[in-house]
């Protein structure tokens, strides 16, 4: 897929369900931009990645200019990341904010927290493990902010088995190793669902919508095959449903825009 830019807003409206959303794309890539020689196969300022390349200048297309400087550089985009969002979400005046990202929940946490209890920021969609969790926000493990992972889709192998559940790493609500996530939205609740590779729905949270000044609307976390009857679609149909599926790579697939804005510097 090619993205606009490394980081962006995308409004989405259904004026027949009487409802909108914004989706605020952001890149966290700076958790793996690590020393050159450290990690270098999972990390993206790895020697690795000058093999056979000779000496690697991306600095004309605005990025680092070798190994040495790739560090630095994506730590310096991260923080211009943050203040574009905490610039942006307080001007939306959508019903929902919801924030895409690569990296997982947990990772700067304090700083998703804060997004939360100032802004309202509604929902955190993150991949990167390969797995699926569900953190919902009766947790508090988010200040109330309600998250998943959907790394279940992509990669060719798993955090852990997919058919042994006791040897699944200890990250929080993993319902399955394998599979997608399906949100049936509507104007005051989101319906999140985790579905195996089998079609199985394995769990599921309700996300209500936060304020600025009350962003401790908790969600309630159950385990039943429930739509509340809110109009329900696939593929992110103009029915007002949105179908996560291999957020990993960062990415979010959004139908009907009517408003769409980049930041100014397109990298």
């Amino acid at each position: 897929w090619v993205m606009p830019a490394a980081y962006y807003s995308q409004r989405v409206d259904y004026p027949e369900l009487g409802f909108s959303m914004d989706y605020f794309m952001i890149d966290s890539n700076a958790e793996v931009a690590l020393d050159p020689a450290h990690d270098m196969g999972h990390n993206m300022c790895s020697w690795y990645n000058t093999e056979g390349h000779g000496a690697i200048d991306c600095s004309r297309a605005g990025g680092p200019r070798d190994p040495f400087s790739c560090p630095a550089w994506f730590k310096a985009f991260w923080k211009e990341n943050m203040v574009w969002l905490e610039e942006k979400l307080p001007t939306s005046r959508a019903d929902w904010q919801v924030v895409v990202t690569h990296f997982p929940c947990g990772h700067e946490a304090k700083f998703y927290e804060r997004m939360h209890a100032t802004y309202g920021l509604d929902l955190l969609v993150t991949g990167h493990r390969h797995d699926q969790e569900i953190w919902a926000a009766e947790s508090n493990r988010l200040g109330g902010l309600a998250c998943f992972v959907t790394g279940g889709g992509g990669g060719i192998t798993s955090e852990s088995s997919p058919t042994n559940p006791a040897e699944w790493y200890d990250y929080w609500d993993v319902g399955t190793q394998y599979g997608f996530f399906d949100l049936t939205v509507a104007k005051d609740e989101i319906l999140v669902e985790s579905i195996d590779y089998t079609g199985k729905v394995v769990g599921n949270m309700t996300v209500y919508p936060s304020s600025p000044e009350s962003a401790t609307n908790a969600t309630q976390f159950t385990t039943s095959n429930a739509t509340n009857g809110t109009s329900h679609a696939t593929n992110g149909t103009s029915t007002g449903t949105s179908n996560a599926t291999n957020s990993s790579n960062g990415t979010s697939n959004a139908t009907n825009a009517t408003q769409f804005t980049t930041p100014n510097a397109t990298r």
